[in-house]
C-alpha cells in the first residue's frame, strides 16, 4: 500500500522530469549497411501487446534480410517471463548500428541507464510508440527529445506525434502473422461451447485502461441482440482482473448466462484459438494506437465488427469490416497514463448500431460468410504497404 500510494507517484514524477532530461540524443549516422545489425529492445518474454510488437519487428526485419539482435528488458523492471521467446540472433561480435525501441516513454530511462549512457550514444536509436489519443502526455514530449526518430503503428499515432517535433516519425504498421499450425483448433469443445453457436469475442486486459477497451458496450451490444436463451455466446477474454474487477465486470452480464469472463493468462495458442472459433471478433473500443488483435482476427478469415475510429482505421475499411460510429466524448479515466491531459475526446461507439449489426447476422449468417471471403487478403495487403523494411528505407 506504501509503494502504490507514495512511493510510486514518486518516482513516476521524478521519472518523467529528472530522468528524462538527463538522457542525451545520439549524434550517430543513421546505418542500415548490412555488416551491422539493428537491435530490438522489448519485453519479448512477456505476453502482452508490447511484447508481441517486439516480436513481430524481430522476425519481420530477419525476413526482410537484416541481421537482428534481440535483448529482452524484463529484468529491469523485475517482471517474471511469461512469454518464452526463441530467436536466432545475428552473431555476438556483429557491431549494432540502429537501435529500435519497442518501448513507450516512461519505461525509456531505466532501460537506456541499465544499458548505459555511453553505449546508447554509439547508435541511431529509434523509438516504437504506440498512443492513442490526439495529444502527448508531457513525458511521452520530453522523450523525443533524445530519439532520433520514431516509429508508430499508425498513421494516427503518427499524426499526433507530428504535432511535437520536426524529427522523421514514420508509419509501420505490425507486420501481423498467422501460423495456424501452433492454433489449438478445439477451444469450442474446451471451453464447452456447441460448433452451431454463434461464437463472438473480445480481448482486454483490465491494466489497459477499461475505459479505453470498453468492453461493456460490447456486452451492451450483445445483450440488447440476443436473448439469454439464444443459442449465442460471448466470451469475454481478459488479464490481469482483480476480484473487485472481475465481479464488478460480471454484474452486467445480469440474466444472460451466455455471456462468459475468462480471465488469465492463457498460451497463445489458446487465445489465437478462441479468436479462430469465433464468427465475428468485436472491438468497440474508445481509441487504439493500432488494434493488434484485430488484425489477428481479420488474418484468421474471421470477421470484425470494430469502432470506425483511431489506428485501426488504418486497415479497417468498410469492405472487409463491419465500421460501429461513434460519438465523440471527453476522455475519462483514471489511468495513469492520462493524467493531465486536459480536455481531450475520444469515440463512444454507437451500441445500438453494433446491435443492429449483430441482429442482422442473427436473422442472416451469410453475412458473415460474404465477409470472410475477403477479410483476410485484403488486410494483409493494407499491412504490407507500410511495412518495417518500407519504413527503414525512408529514413535513409
Amino acid at each position: 500500500m506504501l509503494v502504490n500510494n507514495i512511493i510510486r507517484p514518486i518516482y513516476r514524477t521524478l521519472r518523467g522530469t529528472v530522468l528524462q532530461s538527463l538522457l542525451p540524443c545520439s549524434h550517430a549516422e543513421f546505418n542500415l549497411d548490412r555488416n551491422f545489425a539493428i537491435e530490438v529492445i522489448g519485453f519479448f518474454e512477456s505476453f502482452s501487446g508490447i511484447g508481441e510488437s517486439a516480436r513481430l519487428c524481430a522476425t519481420s526485419l530477419k525476413e526482410a534480410g537484416y541481421k537482428v539482435k534481440c535483448t529482452s528488458v524484463e529484468s529491469v523492471f523485475r517482471k517474471k517471463s511469461d512469454a518464452p521467446w526463441v530467436f536466432e540472433n545475428a552473431p555476438a561480435d556483429t557491431p549494432i548500428g540502429t537501435r529500435i525501441f519497442h518501448l513507450n516513454p516512461p519505461m525509456m530511462p531505466p532501460v537506456i541507464l541499465s544499458m548505459g549512457i555511453k553505449d546508447f550514444r554509439k547508435t541511431f536509436n529509434i523509438g516504437y510508440w504506440a498512443w492513442e489519443l490526439s495529444e502527448l502526455p508531457k513525458e511521452w514530449v520530453r522523450g523525443i527529445r533524445y530519439m532520433n526518430a520514431i516509429m508508430t503503428p499508425s498513421d494516427f499515432t503518427s499524426g499526433t506525434i507530428r504535432k511535437y517535433t520536426n524529427k522523421a516519425v514514420e508509419t509501420v504498421l505490425h507486420p501481423v502473422s498467422i501460423d495456424k499450425t501452433t492454433i489449438n483448433p478445439d477451444m469450442r469443445a474446451k471451453l464447452g461451447i456447441a460448433q452451431d453457436s454463434l461464437l463472438f469475442s473480445t480481448i482486454f486486459s483490465f491494466g489497459s485502461a477499461m475505459e479505453r477497451k470498453n468492453p461493456e458496450a460490447v456486452i451492451k451490444a450483445f445483450q440488447t441482440a440476443f436473448t439469454p436463451q439464444d443459442n449465442a455466446v460471448l466470451v469475454l477474454k481478459s488479464n490481469s482482473g482483480s476480484p473487485e474487477n472481475k465481479t464488478s465486470l460480471e454484474r452486467l452480464f445480469g440474466e444472460h448466462k451466455n455471456i462468459r469472463l475468462c480471465d488469465g493468462f492463457w498460451p497463445r495458442e489458446d487465445t489465437q484459438g478462441l479468436i479462430a472459433a469465433s464468427d465475428l471478433y468485436l472491438s468497440l473500443h474508445r481509441s487504439e494506437g493500432f488494434g493488434l488483435t484485430i488484425a489477428e482476427a481479420m488474418l484468421m478469415d474471421v470477421p470484425v465488427m470494430v469502432t470506425n475510429w483511431s489506428g485501426n482505421t488504418d486497415f479497417c475499411t468498410k469492405d472487409n469490416a463491419f465500421l460501429v460510429g461513434y460519438n465523440q466524448v471527453p476522455v475519462r479515466s483514471t489511468h495513469p497514463e492520462f493524467k493531465g491531459l486536459g480536455n481531450l475526446t475520444w469515440a463512444d461507439a454507437d451500441v445500438n448500431e453494433a446491435a443492429r449489426i449483430l441482429q442482422d447476422i442473427k436473422s442472416d449468417r451469410t453475412k458473415l460468410d460474404r465477409m470472410k471471403e475477403t477479410v483476410r487478403t485484403s488486410t494483409q495487403q493494407i499491412l504490407d504497404t507500410k511495412s518495417y523494411k518500407f519504413g527503414l528505407e525512408k529514413l535513409k
